[in-house]
């Protein structure tokens, strides 16, 4: 069986090779948590707001808006929807990902965010977060790492501005 986590990395590391041709990237790496909010709008019922620290300090919301069954017991895949909010602007990403239920009551994801548009210093970048975490069933409760490639164009890295 092909570990998920490594196939992950291995799509992250093409999609930094692509991005990397268009236009110049920044790597960050960290650690997240995430709670359940008191109101979710996903049709599937799984939101989280959290906290990323590390290379990218910011705070995020996600939103699933699908959850598919992949054939094997236990087995997830799903899309959804992130914002992440820095002091600087906003990202907005098209999360995709893979959730594999566990007897304990957890369940381990891995989680591809796709930046899509943006705000502020971030109009115009573009790249992805990649996930890898715990979702805690009865809480709702997330923790996990990110690795996070974004990239911009030349002329809008001489704004002057520092990251976030």
């Amino acid at each position: 069986m092909v570990n998920r986590n490594a196939l992950a990395l291995a799509v992250f590391v093409v999609g930094l090779a692509t991005a990397a041709a268009a236009a110049p990237c920044k790597t960050y790496t960290g650690t997240f948590t995430a709670v359940a909010p008191a109101d979710c709008e996903s049709p599937v019922r799984i939101c989280t707001h959290g906290t990323l620290v590390g290379g990218f300090p910011s705070t995020y919301d996600f939103v699933a808006d699908t959850l598919v069954p992949t054939g094997i017991p236990e087995e997830f895949t799903y899309t959804g929807h992130s914002l992440i909010t820095t002091g600087k602007g906003t990202l907005t990403g098209s999360d995709s990902g893979h959730l594999t239920m566990r007897p304990d009551g957890t369940a381990t994801f891995v989680t591809t965010v796709k930046l899509v548009g943006g705000t502020g210093k971030y109009e115009d970048v573009s790249g992805q977060f990649v996930a890898p975490g715990v979702l805690d069933l009865a809480t709702g409760g997330t923790v996990g790492s990110y690795t996070a490639q974004i990239c911009k164009d030349e002329a809008d890295e001489a704004d002057g501005q520092e990251d976030q």
